[in-house]
C-alpha cells in the first residue's frame, strides 16, 4: 500500500551508487500528433540526478528526429524527492502520490505547465490486495516486477492532466488521461532488463495498464510475459491476472500491438494499438527505450490513446545486431 511518506526517498542508509529513485510524467495531446515526456532519476547516495524532457511529433527511429530534447545527466540532487528543481529549468512539486505539478521552461523558447491528478489509488505492484501477482519474498519481488531491483519499489497511477505546452512559441492546450510511476530501489545503468510499460487510456472512467518482461529473440506473440497491471474502471482498480501480447515492429521501432488483457473480476480486455508518434529514448546512455503514442481500439469499437514504452539495454542489442550492418555490405559487395 503506497502512503503519504511515498513521496519523498527510500534510500537506506547502506545505498552505493546503484540506488535510485525515479519520476515519470507524459502527456499527449493526439488531435495534433505530439506527446512529450518528464523524467527524473535521482542517486541520493551520489548527490546527483539526470533529468529528462522530450517532446515526440514523428513516427522515427532516429532521435535527431524529436521535436525537442533536453537531457542532463549530472544535476544536483535535490533535499526531497516530493520538491525538485533543477538550474535547467524543471520543477516537480508533489503534494500527495495522487498529485503532482510540473513546470519547466526550456530553451527555444519552450515551456511546459501542469497539473496530474490521480482517478484511483496508486497501484503497488507489491501489494497483493493490488496485484495478484505480488510475491511476498524481496526476492521473488525483484524477480517478478517486470525490470529487476529496479522496481524493488513500484507505483502506477493513472490521472487526469491539465495545463500548457509552449513549443517554439506555439501555444497548445494539455487535457488528456495518462500514467505515471514512481520507482525507487538499485539500478544498474548497464544490462537493464528487457521490458514492456504501456497503457491505454479511453476516458476518465476506463484505462488498461501492464507491465511485461520482454525476450525480443523469441518468435513474435511469444516475447512478452506478464509481471503486473490492472484496469481502472471508474476510479477503482482492478488487478490483472494475465496480459497476453503480439507486437510488430521495423527493426526497434513499435509498429503495432494485439492486446489480451483479463482482470481479477474475469473480465477479458481485447485491443489493438497503433503507433502514431515515436522515437528511440535514451534515458540511461546504456539503454534505448522505444517510446511511441499509441491509438487504440477495444473490440467494442472504442477508441483511446496511450503510452508504449519498450526497454533494450545496449548491450542486448550490440550482442544481436552489432555485426548486421558489416554483414550486409559485406553480402552486398560479393
Amino acid at each position: 500500500m503506497i502512503k503519504q511518506q511515498d513521496i519523498e526517498f527510500h534510500t537506506p542508509a547502506n545505498a552505493d551508487y546503484l540506488w535510485a529513485e525515479t519520476n515519470y510524467f507524459s502527456f499527449i495531446i493526439p488531435e495534433e500528433k505530439l506527446f512529450g515526456t518528464v523524467y527524473v532519476v535521482v542517486r541520493e547516495g551520489l548527490g546527483v540526478m539526470s533529468m529528462d524532457v522530450a517532446i515526440h511529433g514523428a513516427l522515427t527511429d532516429n532521435r535527431a528526429e524529436c521535436l525537442y530534447v533536453d537531457n542532463h545527466q549530472h544535476l544536483p540532487a535535490p533535499q526531497k524527492m516530493s520538491d525538485i528543481t533543477t538550474p535547467t529549468g524543471l520543477s516537480i512539486k508533489v503534494t500527495s502520490p495522487k498529485a503532482y505539478r510540473i513546470d519547466y521552461t526550456g530553451f527555444d523558447d519552450t515551456e511546459l505547465h501542469f497539473d496530474f491528478k490521480g482517478l484511483m489509488e496508486p497501484f503497488d505492484i507489491h501489494d497483493p490486495n493490488h496485484s495478484p501477482k505480488a510475491a511476498h519474498d524481496k526476492k521473488a519481488q525483484e524477480e517478478g516486477s517486470g525490470f529487476g531491483s529496479g522496481y524493488g519499489g513500484h507505483f502506477d497511477l493513472t490521472g487526469h492532466i491539465t495545463g500548457t505546452l509552449k513549443l517554439r512559441g506555439k501555444d497548445y492546450k494539455i487535457d488528456c488521461v495518462e500514467t505515471m510511476d514512481h520507482s525507487w530501489g538499485p539500478r544498474p545503468e548497464t544490462h537493464m532488463p528487457a521490458i514492456g510499460w504501456i497503457h491505454a487510456h479511453f476516458s476518465q472512467d476506463l484505462a488498461i495498464h501492464w507491465i511485461v518482461l520482454c525476450d525480443y529473440e523469441k518468435p513474435v506473440g511469444d516475447q512478452q510475459t506478464f509481471a503486473h497491471g490492472y484496469v481502472m474502471e471508474n476510479g477503482k482498480a482492478y488487478g490483472l491476472t494475465d496480459v497476453k501480447m503480439r507486437t510488430i515492429r521495423s527493426g526497434v521501432v513499435t509498429c503495432t500491438h494485439e492486446v489480451e488483457a483479463k482482470d481479477v473480476r474475469g473480465k477479458v480486455w481485447r485491443l489493438y494499438g497503433a503507433a502514431e508518434v515515436g522515437a528511440p529514448w535514451v534515458c540511461y546512455v546504456s539503454t534505448m527505450v522505444y517510446i511511441a503514442m499509441v491509438r487504440w481500439t477495444l473490440e467494442d469499437g472504442r477508441v483511446g490513446y496511450g503510452v508504449s514504452q519498450e526497454n533494450y539495454a545496449l548491450q542486448m542489442l550490440n550482442r544481436q545486431r552489432g555485426k548486421w550492418p558489416t554483414e550486409k555490405q559485406s553480402k552486398i559487395t560479393t
